[in-house]
């Protein structure tokens, strides 16, 4: 089962650098919580909206110590991230480490993301 879900966190990591709006709209659950390093917390709806106006544009994503824990119908992310984005005209590269969740209704889908940036 945690392949399934390397295979979702491939094809969402992709879909974000790629902009890929019509599998971010099948990969992340209605009720998406997505919270920057910032502390912004984006719902589904603005957080495609972000992406397809280009208020953030994905570059490039790196991954590493990823731990996938599996709860029933909930499995369970962490890991370190290098993302490079451009976001509101600025690159940035963000090294952070991050939680996120995927539940499984009908489909897995992407339901939770929250990360904290690992001091420089």
């Amino acid at each position: 089962m945690s392949t399934l879900i390397e295979d979702l966190e491939h094809r969402r990591w992709q879909a974000m650098v790629e902009s890929d709006l019509p599998v971010l709209e099948e990969l992340l659950h209605p009720n998406l919580r997505y919270t920057h390093s910032t502390a912004v917390v984006d719902s589904k709806e603005s957080y495609i909206k972000a992406i397809q106006e280009g208020v953030f544009d994905y570059r490039n994503i790196e991954t590493s110590d990823v731990e996938i824990q599996l709860f029933g119908q909930l499995a369970l992310i962490n890991g370190s991230a290098k993302i490079t984005v451009l976001a509101r005209g600025k690159e940035f590269v963000l090294n952070s480490r991050y939680t996120c969740m995927w539940m499984q209704e009908e489909n897995w889908r992407f339901l939770a993301w929250h990360n904290t940036p690992i001091p420089a």
